[in-house]
């Protein structure tokens, strides 16, 4: 390493990262991909927010070819089911946490769908 880094920095690295599905790296990666293939995460139309529960931020945002992704961020201490907020054929694109299944968003967590 060209600098020190403190011993807790050690568990940021790449190399402990990659491969590690709950790491940010892996993350980031995942999103990245997504990106590439989901015209709705590139250029789309302009962000729509749509009504969600206290501590919660959702919108949609929808690409001129017809393709729509459902963003839901909560905040809150408290998984939250956002089924209401989504169409039946929604399916999971991408989670930043564990436990993120059906419609349920876990406590600081977000979860993006192909709506």
């Amino acid at each position: 390493s060209w600098l020190p880094q403190p011993p807790a920095w050690a568990a940021l690295s790449v190399a402990r990262q990659t491969g590690d599905p709950a790491s940010t790296l892996e993350l980031y990666r995942s999103a990245l991909a997504a990106r590439s293939i989901n015209p709705a995460l590139g250029a789309g139309d302009a962000v729509r927010w749509l009504q969600a529960p206290d501590g919660v931020l959702a919108f949609r945002r929808d690409a001129p070819s017809g393709e729509a992704v459902i963003c839901v961020a909560n905040t809150g201490a408290a998984a939250v089911d956002v089924g209401d907020l989504l169409p039946e054929t929604a399916s999971r694109l991408l989670a930043s946490g564990p436990g993120a299944d059906g419609t349920e968003v876990p406590p600081d967590t977000t979860v993006w769908w192909q709506a």
